[in-house]
């Protein structure tokens, strides 16, 4: 069983969400200009749209992971509900200012629409109540005592529990047979003697 390291998930998820954020943003400003220039070129938004695949897969993969699962859906839901709430309860230039951390250094595009309309807490709450959630359960389960030697493969556990048989018993315990039918001493055949004499006239011995 793999040991659950929700905190260092939760570093990892923001860590990993921030840069998500300003990846997506970039590629979805791309991607909006379609529509504004009216551009039927696949070419043009293909590259952009396999970025945001490729975003979402990598998140994906973190949040599945079993050891750091947990904390980074935590993490990830936890940055997207405050940019979504800072965007929402903030000053408009100071919201502004904020949303300039999730620009690349030098770009001349601005922020994603959805870092100012609030949209990601669509995103952010329902991705923090499922890590918290999953933190609680794993911290349950690394709290209950397990069985004494226990296989532990990740941990580096040896199992000193003994080896069951294949039939499903215990060392020395016999394999478990069905009773016998109980048989009269009348039911058995008897051997007939060899030199019992003729029963009928004309009998041969």
């Amino acid at each position: 069983m793999t040991k659950p390291l929700p905190a260092l998930g939760l570093v990892i998820g923001v860590i990993a969400t921030y840069v998500a954020v300003g990846a997506s943003s970039y590629a979805t400003t791309r991607l909006t200009r379609r529509l504004q220039l009216f551009r039927d070129d696949p070419g043009q938004t293909l590259p952009w749209l396999a970025l945001l695949v490729v975003i979402a897969v990598v998140l994906g993969l973190l949040m599945m992971a079993p050891a750091i699962g947990a904390g980074v859906t935590t993490g990830s839901g936890l940055l997207l509900t405050a940019v979504g709430l800072a965007a929402m309860l903030l000053p408009v230039r100071q919201t502004i200012d904020l949303m300039k951390l999730f620009e690349f250094p030098g770009s001349r595009y601005g922020s994603s629409y959805l870092l100012f309309d609030g949209s990601v807490i669509l995103f952010g709450i329902p991705l923090l109540l499922v890590g918290i959630r999953r933190w609680t359960q794993e911290s349950k389960l690394a709290r209950t005592p397990m069985p004494p030697g226990l296989a532990q493969g990740s941990s580096g556990y040896q199992s000193t529990y003994p080896q069951t048989q294949q039939w499903g018993g215990y060392p020395g315990q016999q394999p478990y047979q069905p009773p016998q039918p109980y048989r009269q001493p009348q039911d058995q055949p008897q051997s007939q003697p060899q030199n019992q004499p003729p029963q009928y006239p004309g009998q041969q011995q």
